[in-house]
């Protein structure tokens, strides 16, 4: 008997195979149910800013770039000149 998620949780994997055996039009409402749930802006704690959660993923996706060494990030020196300019020296 399949679990649901009244007995206990269910894992990426069954939810998967479960979402696999919708309708197109079913796995297109889900997509948009789930698009809109993380698209939530997150509050930085202890601060008034809000950061949209593009920003978040931005991010996110540009650390795992650097940690895979996918981009090597910037020198010190490029970031100042990238933020000063020729005011630097």
């Amino acid at each position: 008997m399949p679990k649901n998620l009244g007995d206990s949780m269910l894992t990426f994997e069954e939810v998967l195979s479960q979402v696999k055996r919708l309708t197109f039009a079913e796995q297109t409402k889900l997509l948009e149910a789930l698009t809109a749930l993380v698209r939530h802006p997150v509050e930085v704690e202890d601060d008034d800013e809000t950061i949209p959660p593009e920003e978040i993923a931005e991010s996110e996706a540009a650390w795992q770039d650097y940690l895979a060494g996918r981009d090597p990030g910037i020198s010190s020196e490029d970031l100042k000149q990238k933020l000063f300019g020729n005011k630097v020296g």
